[in-house]
């Protein structure tokens, strides 16, 4: 079932004077923007607002740039009801219609479609699965060619330990990219910003924040809270960590790092069993002085 909001996309927050981010917050939004082209003239972009402190926050800073720069885009919001007891976004509904913003509101039994069809999957995976593709379709259905996400600097750092750690990867989500069907592009402004920044912003001037309490979300945010903690503690330790983290994630919030290295683990893995080149379509390494490895 779909629902929507009232508001045109246009003109957004007329005659009210909204709450902005601070000009420091709005700056480092301005770089990522900047730095990896995500807002262009005529865009549309829907942001998917989950009710908590950082699409919330998002939400206020894109309203005000709207107002702002000379790139001429529109905004809408769009929300996943997951119909679950423990999280209810309806209060969002009349919010978005007073700010005057285009709102989708889409509610679908997730929680009770994973009884059914979740395939050896956690809840967690199968839900934000089953949530990224009902974004896509609100994105077709309206004609947004832009996802507009909330995750922050420490979501990305976060993510990036958990990756490694855990799953012997090394990657971040990414600042700007197109989905596999080709139809849409992902953006995530606040890639530059910290959490404490959404943090105060919302305590600042009183977000409406709804918590999700998702009792099958209970191991990740375990996961992702030792990790938050073990960062903490290295930036008391060293106030540079995340400026320096930011450096380091750079190349890993770009779409085209993660072909290259799929090709440099499949080319090591074919050395290491000695598969034949000529059924390798990768390069053999060069050494030995410049001579191919015989048994690669």
């Amino acid at each position: 079932g779909q629902g929507q909001g009232q508001g045109q996309g246009q003109g957004q927050g007329q005659g009210k004077k909204l709450p902005v981010p601070p000009k420091k917050f709005m700056r480092a939004m301005g770089q990522a923007l900047r730095d990896w082209r995500m807002i262009e003239d005529g865009d549309r972009l829907v942001l998917g607002l989950s009710g908590g402190k950082d699409s919330l926050t998002l939400l206020y800073a894109l309203l005000d740039l709207q107002k702002r720069a000379p790139v001429k885009f529109t905004l809408a919001c769009v929300t996943i009801d997951p119909q679950t007891a423990s999280f209810d976004p309806s209060p969002l509904i009349p919010y978005l219609e007073n700010l005057g913003v285009t709102y989708h509101y889409m509610s679908e039994g997730i929680v009770e479609a994973a009884k059914t069809r979740m395939q050896g999957d956690s809840l967690c995976a199968f839900c934000s699965r089953m949530k990224r593709g009902l974004l896509y379709k609100c994105c077709r259905d309206n004609n947004y060619n832009k996802l507009v996400l909330g995750q922050h600097l420490d979501d990305l750092a976060e993510s990036f330990i958990m990756g490694a750690f855990h799953n012997g990867q090394v990657r971040t989500m990414k600042a700007h990219y197109k989905i596999e069907a080709g139809d849409v592009s992902v953006i995530r402004p606040l890639i530059y910003i910290r959490e404490h920044q959404t943090k105060a912003f919302a305590q600042a001037v009183q977000l409406p924040i709804i918590n999700e309490n998702c009792p099958a979300c209970f191991e990740d945010p375990k996961e992702r809270h030792r990790v938050k903690k073990m960062l903490a503690r290295e930036e008391s330790l060293s106030p540079d960590t995340f400026p320096n983290l930011k450096r380091s994630l750079m190349p890993f919030m770009s779409d085209e790092i993660y072909p290259l290295m799929d090709r440099l683990r499949a080319q090591v893995t074919a050395n290491a069993t000695g598969y034949n080149t000529t059924h390798n379509p990768l390069k053999p390494i060069v050494h030995n002085g410049g001579k191919a490895n015989a048994s690669a």
